[in-house]
């Protein structure tokens, strides 16, 4: 077994909150096709609380460089992690096993695509909806992956 499968977490989601959300009517020219999203998202952590946290950052835009923003939503998931400290290695870097990880990073996008869809609730948003993400394939590009030094967190 290895030490990653030996390691008992147990977690909770802590809290919730919309920190910003807003929206601009889109130009009556704009096509269809030419709509998406870009989302981002960052991880902190707060080991004496055993808060872990995800800050995800929404921004619905036509084009594909974001030439035109017409949505934007700022979401941060709080999740209260029974035995965060047991995931701290020798370095004193967290490293979360990759099934918590993309559990976590699972719920923070699936509340935040929520609300998302609620907030935007009779304006073009709301026939837009945010796709569905792999929280997987998210995941395998992000800072979740790695070892999170803890010097620079809260």
């Amino acid at each position: 077994m290895s030490e990653e499968q030996k390691k008992q977490v147990s977690f909770g989601l802590n809290a919730f909150e919309i920190d910003s959300y807003s929206f601009d009517k889109p130009p009556k020219d704009f096509k269809k096709e030419d709509f998406g999203y870009q989302i981002q998202f960052r991880p902190t952590v707060n080991v004496d609380e055993n808060l872990f946290t995800i800050e995800m950052k929404v921004q619905a835009q036509i084009g594909k460089k974001a030439e035109t923003v017409i949505g934007f939503i700022h979401t941060i998931s709080k999740y209260k992690i029974a035995g965060l400290k047991e995931l701290i290695n020798d370095q004193g870097q967290l490293l979360l096993p990759k099934n918590l990880a993309v559990t976590l990073l699972s719920i923070a996008l699936s509340t935040t695509r929520g609300a998302m869809a609620a907030k935007s609730e009779g304006n073009i948003l709301a026939e837009n909806v945010m796709p569905l993400i792999n929280p997987e394939e998210m995941y395998e590009s992000s800072p979740l992956k790695e070892p999170l030094d803890l010097s620079s967190e809260e």
